[in-house]
Protein backbone atom coordinates (compact mmCIF):
# COMPACT_ATOMS: atom_id res chain seq x y z
CA UNK A 1 0.00 0.00 0.00
CA UNK A 2 1.79 3.45 -0.86
CA UNK A 3 2.24 5.67 1.79
CA UNK A 4 2.42 8.93 0.04
CA UNK A 5 0.45 10.11 -2.83
CA UNK A 6 1.77 11.69 -6.34
CA UNK A 7 -0.25 14.39 -6.27
CA UNK A 8 2.52 16.87 -4.77
CA UNK A 9 5.95 16.02 -6.25
CA UNK A 10 8.98 18.04 -6.49
CA UNK A 11 8.80 20.11 -10.16
CA UNK A 12 13.07 19.42 -9.83
CA UNK A 13 13.13 15.68 -8.49
CA UNK A 14 10.16 14.39 -9.24
CA UNK A 15 9.76 12.86 -5.33
CA UNK A 16 6.97 13.04 -3.92
CA UNK A 17 7.19 16.41 -1.57
CA UNK A 18 8.28 15.05 1.85
CA UNK A 19 10.77 12.75 -0.12
CA UNK A 20 12.33 15.31 -2.01
CA UNK A 21 16.15 14.98 -2.25
CA UNK A 22 16.80 18.43 -3.49
CA UNK A 23 18.33 19.51 -0.38
CA UNK A 24 20.57 16.71 -0.04
CA UNK A 25 22.14 16.65 -3.85
CA UNK A 26 25.83 17.41 -4.00
CA UNK A 27 27.32 19.53 -6.32
CA UNK A 28 29.75 17.62 -7.82
CA UNK A 29 32.04 19.33 -10.06
CA UNK A 30 33.94 17.73 -13.46
CA UNK A 31 36.19 18.37 -16.20
CA UNK A 32 33.98 15.65 -18.42
CA UNK A 33 30.61 17.27 -19.82
CA UNK A 34 27.98 14.91 -19.53
CA UNK A 35 24.96 15.19 -22.44
CA UNK A 36 22.27 12.86 -21.46
CA UNK A 37 19.61 12.22 -24.80
CA UNK A 38 16.73 11.47 -23.19
CA UNK A 39 13.33 9.56 -24.74
CA UNK A 40 10.80 12.73 -23.79
CA UNK A 41 8.42 9.25 -22.26
CA UNK A 42 11.10 9.74 -19.42
CA UNK A 43 10.65 13.35 -18.86
CA UNK A 44 8.07 12.98 -15.99
CA UNK A 45 9.03 9.97 -14.64
CA UNK A 46 9.52 9.61 -10.80
CA UNK A 47 11.87 7.04 -11.31
CA UNK A 48 13.78 8.31 -14.12
CA UNK A 49 17.68 8.39 -12.28
CA UNK A 50 19.27 10.53 -15.39
CA UNK A 51 17.69 13.49 -13.55
CA UNK A 52 19.08 13.57 -10.76
CA UNK A 53 22.64 13.03 -12.11
CA UNK A 54 21.65 16.09 -13.97
CA UNK A 55 21.02 17.90 -10.86
CA UNK A 56 24.45 16.92 -9.37
CA UNK A 57 26.52 17.83 -11.86
CA UNK A 58 27.02 21.26 -13.06
CA UNK A 59 27.26 22.09 -16.78
CA UNK A 60 25.82 18.76 -17.47
CA UNK A 61 22.02 18.79 -19.51
CA UNK A 62 19.53 17.13 -20.76
CA UNK A 63 18.26 16.76 -24.29
CA UNK A 64 14.73 15.58 -24.79
CA UNK A 65 14.08 12.87 -27.78
CA UNK A 66 11.82 11.35 -29.73
CA UNK A 67 8.91 13.83 -29.50
CA UNK A 68 7.18 12.78 -32.56
CA UNK A 69 7.33 15.88 -35.54
CA UNK A 70 10.28 17.62 -33.00
CA UNK A 71 13.65 16.31 -33.92
CA UNK A 72 15.92 16.81 -31.12
CA UNK A 73 18.52 19.74 -31.24
CA UNK A 74 21.72 18.32 -31.48
CA UNK A 75 23.42 21.92 -31.62
CA UNK A 76 26.70 22.38 -29.06
CA UNK A 77 26.79 18.89 -28.03
CA UNK A 78 30.02 18.01 -29.87
CA UNK A 79 32.35 21.31 -29.82
CA UNK A 80 35.90 21.92 -30.48
CA UNK A 81 38.53 20.81 -27.99
CA UNK A 82 36.19 18.46 -26.29
CA UNK A 83 36.05 14.12 -27.33
CA UNK A 84 32.60 13.54 -27.22
CA UNK A 85 31.61 9.64 -26.21
CA UNK A 86 28.84 7.65 -26.74
CA UNK A 87 28.08 5.73 -23.93
CA UNK A 88 27.03 2.33 -24.88
CA UNK A 89 27.92 -1.60 -25.32
CA UNK A 90 27.91 -1.58 -29.12
CA UNK A 91 29.91 -4.31 -30.82
CA UNK A 92 32.81 -1.73 -31.64
CA UNK A 93 32.49 -0.06 -28.10
CA UNK A 94 35.86 0.54 -26.58
CA UNK A 95 35.77 -0.35 -22.90
CA UNK A 96 36.60 2.56 -20.95
CA UNK A 97 39.80 2.09 -18.98
CA UNK A 98 42.29 4.30 -17.40
CA UNK A 99 44.77 3.36 -19.96
CA UNK A 100 42.43 4.10 -22.53
CA UNK A 101 41.38 7.15 -20.65
CA UNK A 102 44.95 8.31 -20.38
CA UNK A 103 45.70 8.11 -23.65
CA UNK A 104 43.05 10.87 -24.62
CA UNK A 105 44.34 13.89 -25.81
CA UNK A 106 41.87 16.27 -23.71
CA UNK A 107 38.42 16.44 -21.49
CA UNK A 108 35.62 14.40 -22.89
CA UNK A 109 31.99 14.66 -23.50
CA UNK A 110 30.23 11.69 -22.19
CA UNK A 111 27.20 11.56 -24.29
CA UNK A 112 24.26 8.95 -22.24
CA UNK A 113 21.17 7.74 -23.92
CA UNK A 114 18.50 7.54 -21.56
CA UNK A 115 15.29 5.50 -21.52
CA UNK A 116 14.09 1.54 -22.01
CA UNK A 117 16.90 -0.69 -23.25
CA UNK A 118 15.08 -1.13 -26.40
CA UNK A 119 14.90 3.15 -27.07
CA UNK A 120 18.22 3.43 -26.15
CA UNK A 121 19.67 0.89 -28.78
CA UNK A 122 17.60 2.85 -31.36
CA UNK A 123 19.57 6.06 -30.55
CA UNK A 124 22.39 5.78 -33.09
CA UNK A 125 20.62 5.31 -36.25
CA UNK A 126 17.73 7.85 -35.24
CA UNK A 127 20.56 10.48 -34.63
CA UNK A 128 22.85 10.68 -37.73
CA UNK A 129 25.25 12.83 -36.49
CA UNK A 130 25.96 10.16 -33.27
CA UNK A 131 27.39 7.60 -36.37
CA UNK A 132 30.26 9.38 -36.06
CA UNK A 133 30.92 9.58 -32.40
CA UNK A 134 33.03 7.02 -31.15
CA UNK A 135 31.36 4.68 -28.82
CA UNK A 136 32.52 3.43 -25.45
CA UNK A 137 31.35 1.24 -22.85
CA UNK A 138 32.14 0.02 -19.16
CA UNK A 139 34.39 -2.13 -17.54
CA UNK A 140 32.61 -4.96 -15.91
CA UNK A 141 31.34 -4.14 -12.25
CA UNK A 142 28.83 -5.29 -9.69
CA UNK A 143 25.12 -6.13 -10.44
CA UNK A 144 22.87 -2.40 -10.43
CA UNK A 145 21.31 -1.55 -7.12
CA UNK A 146 18.46 -0.27 -9.20
CA UNK A 147 15.27 -1.90 -7.44
CA UNK A 148 12.41 0.19 -9.32
CA UNK A 149 12.27 -1.54 -12.72
CA UNK A 150 12.76 -4.73 -14.44
CA UNK A 151 15.87 -5.03 -15.86
CA UNK A 152 16.25 -7.00 -19.51
CA UNK A 153 19.54 -8.71 -18.34
CA UNK A 154 21.67 -9.17 -15.23
CA UNK A 155 24.04 -6.58 -16.36
CA UNK A 156 22.23 -3.73 -16.48
CA UNK A 157 22.25 -0.59 -14.96
CA UNK A 158 20.43 2.22 -14.23
CA UNK A 159 21.19 5.83 -16.13
CA UNK A 160 22.87 7.27 -12.98
CA UNK A 161 25.03 4.50 -12.20
CA UNK A 162 26.22 3.72 -15.84
CA UNK A 163 27.38 7.97 -15.43
CA UNK A 164 28.36 7.37 -12.06
CA UNK A 165 31.25 4.40 -12.82
CA UNK A 166 31.97 6.23 -16.67
CA UNK A 167 32.99 9.34 -14.43
CA UNK A 168 34.90 7.47 -12.04
CA UNK A 169 37.40 6.60 -15.15
CA UNK A 170 37.26 9.77 -16.52
CA UNK A 171 37.59 12.42 -14.02
CA UNK A 172 40.85 10.09 -12.90
CA UNK A 173 42.03 8.94 -9.67
CA UNK A 174 41.95 12.21 -8.03
CA UNK A 175 38.26 13.14 -8.48
CA UNK A 176 36.46 10.12 -10.02
CA UNK A 177 36.24 8.04 -6.90
CA UNK A 178 34.42 11.27 -5.02
CA UNK A 179 32.32 11.99 -7.88
CA UNK A 180 31.04 8.05 -8.08
CA UNK A 181 30.24 7.87 -4.37
CA UNK A 182 28.59 11.35 -4.57
CA UNK A 183 26.42 10.32 -7.51
CA UNK A 184 25.78 6.80 -5.93
CA UNK A 185 24.99 7.86 -2.11
CA UNK A 186 22.01 9.90 -3.37
CA UNK A 187 20.65 7.53 -6.18
CA UNK A 188 20.47 4.53 -3.03
CA UNK A 189 18.62 7.11 -1.07
CA UNK A 190 16.21 7.79 -3.77
CA UNK A 191 15.64 4.08 -4.50
CA UNK A 192 15.80 3.59 -0.50
CA UNK A 193 13.32 6.74 -0.13
CA UNK A 194 11.14 5.08 -3.47
CA UNK A 195 10.64 1.68 -1.59
CA UNK A 196 9.52 3.36 1.45
CA UNK A 197 6.72 4.93 0.25
CA UNK A 198 5.75 2.09 -1.85
CA UNK A 199 5.26 0.18 1.36
CA UNK A 200 8.62 -2.10 0.38
CA UNK A 201 10.26 -0.82 3.74
CA UNK A 202 9.65 -0.47 6.84
CA UNK A 203 10.64 2.92 8.54
CA UNK A 204 13.79 1.33 10.64
CA UNK A 205 14.63 -0.32 7.09
CA UNK A 206 14.85 3.55 5.75
CA UNK A 207 17.36 5.85 7.56
CA UNK A 208 17.42 8.52 4.98
CA UNK A 209 13.76 9.24 5.74
CA UNK A 210 12.71 12.34 6.36
CA UNK A 211 11.14 13.35 9.96
CA UNK A 212 8.18 14.81 8.11
CA UNK A 213 7.62 12.05 5.98
CA UNK A 214 8.22 9.19 9.04
CA UNK A 215 5.77 11.59 11.34
CA UNK A 216 3.52 11.24 8.57
CA UNK A 217 3.50 7.44 7.83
Amino acid sequence: MPRVGSRHRCVRCLMSGALCVCPILPRLETRTRVVILMHYLEAKTSTNTARLAQLMLPGSEIRLRGLPGNPMDASGIVEAGRQPLLLFPSADAQELTPEWVAAQPGPCTLIVPDGSWRQCQKVGNREPWLREVPRVKLMPGPPSEYQLRVEPNPHSVSTLEAIARALHVLEGPDRGPEVRAGLEKLFRIMVERTLWSRGKLRNDECPSLPEGARRGS
